[in-house]
C-alpha cells in the first residue's frame, strides 16, 4: 500500500500559464507525485455554499446529461510538473464520464472544464482575480465565475467571463481572451455552458432555469421537498387505504343487500306457489262440489 508524502508549498513563478503556479495549501501526494488532498479546512460558510452549488449543478447536468460536477478537486494541468496545480471551488466538465473513483482532476487524462466557479476570501481573492483568471483562458476553460458574497472586492456580487477566440495577427494566430458576461433585463447573467442563469438573492449564489422559470432548488430546500413528497406519499397511501376500507365495506353492504333482497325473492316466490297451491286445491274442490250436486 502506498504511504502519503506531505508536500511542501511550492515556490511561486511569475504568473504565466505555462510557468506559474497558483498557490495552494499543504497537501498529500498520489503514487505519482501529483496532489490530490487539501490538508487545510475550509470555513462553514464555504463549504455550505459549496455543497449547495454542488448539489444543484449535479442533479441538473445529470438530468440533462451535461457531464460531470466537481467541488475543491485538485486539477493538476501540466504532466510532469507536480506543483502546477489548481483547486477550483466548483467546475462542470461536460464532456467527462462518470468514474467510481477520481482523487485528482489531470487535465492530460481527462477534458477541460467547460465551467469554473471561485468564490473569493479575504485570502485568496487577488489570485482568484488574477492568477487563476490568466490560467483557465489559458487552459480554454470555456466560462470563469467570480462570486464575492460582500461585493466589496469586485464592485459586484458576481462576475462572469465567456471565452472568445479571435485573430490578432497578421499570421492568423489566434488567442483566447475573456469577455464579461452582463446581466440580461432580469438582473441575471447567463451561462451557456450550463444552460442557465446566475444570480445573487439575500447573498447567496442561485442558479436559474430559464426554461421552468424556478431557481434550483439548495440542498436544504431539495431536502425540504423530499420530506414533503414523502409526507404526500404517505398522506396518498393513508387516503388510499380509507378509500379502500370504506369499497370493502360498502362491498359488504351491497352483499348484505343482495343477500336480502335473494331472500325476500325466494320468500316472495315460495309464498306465491304456496298460493297457486291453494287456488288449485280450493278450485278442485269447488268443481268437486258442482259435480256432486248436479248427481240425481
Amino acid at each position: 500500500m502506498a504511504v502519503r508524502r506531505r508536500a511542501r508549498v511550492p515556490v511561486q513563478q511569475p504568473a504565466d500559464p505555462r510557468r506559474d503556479c497558483i498557490p495552494v495549501p499543504p497537501v498529500f501526494y498520489d503514487d505519482d507525485g501529483y496532489p490530490v488532498e487539501d490538508s487545510v479546512g475550509q470555513s462553514q460558510t464555504h463549504s455550505e455554499q459549496t455543497t449547495d452549488w454542488h448539489g444543484a449543478l449535479l442533479a441538473w447536468c445529470r438530468r440533462n446529461g451535461l457531464g460531470e460536477v466537481f467541488s475543491d478537486l485538485f486539477m493538476p494541468y501540466l504532466q510532469g510538473q507536480r506543483n502546477k496545480v489548481v483547486c477550483p471551488d466548483l467546475m462542470v466538465a461536460l464532456k467527462a464520464e462518470r468514474l467510481q473513483e477520481r482523487p485528482s482532476y489531470k487535465l492530460w487524462e481527462h477534458p477541460t472544464p467547460d465551467f469554473a466557479l471561485e468564490a473569493l476570501s479575504n485570502s485568496t481573492w487577488k489570485g482568484d482575480v488574477a492568477e487563476k483568471k490568466r490560467l483557465y483562458r489559458s487552459l480554454g476553460v470555456s466560462e470563469y465565475w467570480l462570486f464575492d458574497p460582500s461585493g466589496k472586492r469586485l464592485g459586484e456580487p458576481l462576475r462572469g467571463y465567456r471565452l472568445r477566440r479571435r485573430a490578432v495577427t497578421p499570421e492568423g494566430r489566434t488567442v483566447h481572451g475573456y469577455v464579461r458576461i452582463r446581466e440580461n433585463r432580469s438582473g441575471r447573467r447567463e451561462s451557456q455552458v450550463l444552460r442557465l442563469h446566475l444570480c445573487v438573492m439575500d447573498g447567496a449564489l442561485r442558479f436559474y432555469d430559464p426554461l421552468e422559470d424556478r431557481l434550483l432548488p439548495t440542498v436544504e430546500e431539495s431536502d425540504t421537498l423530499v420530506r414533503a413528497a414523502e409526507a404526500n406519499a404517505h398522506e396518498a397511501e393513508a387516503n388510499a387505504r380509507e378509500a379502500q376500507a370504506k369499497a370493502r365495506e360498502a362491498e359488504a353492504r351491497a352483499r348484505e343487500a343482495q343477500t336480502e333482497r335473494d331472500a325476500e325473492r325466494e320468500y316472495t316466490q315460495a309464498a306465491e306457489s304456496r298460493i297457486a297451491a291453494l287456488e288449485a286445491q280450493l278450485k278442485a274442490l269447488r268443481q268437486s262440489d258442482s259435480n256432486d250436486g248436479g248427481t240425481p
